[in-house]
């Protein structure tokens, strides 16, 4: 949640341990109490939530280098992501129906998920607006108020069957909150993106997919009808948005197994040999200092000093002989 990419300059890199300390302070003061308190009432004994998770012989992470940057992890993270895409199955009749009367423009996908569903009135009315300036037909799932602004080219639906509609021929772009399940499935599709984000891990993940050239991302609170409608226009005009989204297509389905079957073979792997101790790291026993080798260092900087002070007294102690011989000297004559 950072908004970083891979490639961080010198302000990029001080946000970035920034961050990271900041993010350890609010999951230990706000999340992990919470969530300590809980796991300590459900088993009857004290019990930290952290070490309980640093427990688990594997991990199942939604995620694929796909999406994610390239970055050293531990062995028993085996990654999942697009775990529930599968291929696109036909459309309701009456859907199909619109769909095709699209013509060569073809479809724009809209859903800002689940979540939303209150958008203001005036927020509904750019967004109609913006869908009402383009060529493609556009099937947006929303609920609320209908826009004054709707055009003709525009459906709106209460629920609609995402994946069937990013995995259709006629599908050109698709307008999304950012959501790590509608991401998936139009990296699937080979699908590029308009991205709204609003909260969480959403602008998060639209920076990665526009750090890829696969998306164009349009910031909510400031979001005009030309920034929107310019943005559709880029993503489906461009080639090159197109080619970026079946580029990362082609890697999400260059694998030895799908997802789901990567996912059963590790789940039934733990079982068979009754845990997976042997690609856990003992980093996990150890205490904070000695994780980040504190104690390793203070006994370094103790050596270290302890030599100095031999060091220097034995410089001091020399300097005082010598000059005590020369007195003794200059007495004598």
């Amino acid at each position: 949640m950072s908004k970083l990419t891979d490639k961080m300059d010198f302000s990029g890199r001080l946000w970035n341990v920034v961050f990271y300390a900041l993010q350890d302070l609010f999951l230990e003061y706000a999340m992990w109490k919470e969530a300590d308190r809980y796991y300590s009432e459900i088993r009857g004994t004290p019990t930290s939530a952290c070490e309980l998770m640093g427990k688990a012989d594997i991990w199942l992470m939604r995620t694929y280098w796909d999406f994610d940057f390239p970055r050293p992890l531990l062995p028993n993270f085996k990654f999942v992501g697009g775990i529930h895409c599968k291929p696109a199955k036909p459309l309701p009749k009456e859907m199909e129906k619109f769909v095709q009367s699209s013509g060569d423009a073809g479809i724009v996908v809209f859903s800002l998920g689940s979540m939303v569903k209150n958008l203001t009135t005036e927020k509904a009315n750019i967004i109609a607006s913006a869908l009402a300036q383009i060529p493609q037909k556009v099937l947006w799932r929303y609920r609320g108020k209908i826009p004054d602004t709707l055009g003709t080219n525009t459906k709106l639906y209460d629920w609609m069957p995402q994946n069937d509609l990013l995995g259709h021929p006629k599908t050109r772009a698709f307008i999304t909150h950012g959501g790590a399940n509608g991401i998936y499935e139009a990296i699937y599709h080979g699908v590029p993106m308009v991205g709204i984000p609003t909260f969480a891990d959403q602008p998060d993940n639209m920076l990665h997919l526009e750090a890829k050239g696969a998306a164009v991302v349009v910031n909510l609170n400031f979001m005009t009808t030309e920034a929107l409608r310019d943005a559709i226009n880029t993503v489906i005009n461009d080639k090159l948005y197109k080619e970026n989204a079946m580029r990362l297509s082609r890697i999400h389905h260059d694998r030895p197994m799908s997802p789901r079957d990567e996912a059963v073979f590790w789940i039934e792997f733990t079982m068979r040999n009754k845990g997976a101790k042997h690609l856990r790291v003992q980093a996990h026993e150890l205490t904070w200092y000695q994780y980040h080798s504190l104690d390793v260092l203070a006994f370094l900087l103790i050596i270290g000093l302890l030599l100095i002070f031999i060091l220097f007294k034995s410089c001091s102690f020399c300097f005082k002989r010598c000059c005590s011989r020369k007195q003794t000297k200059r007495k004598a004559e």
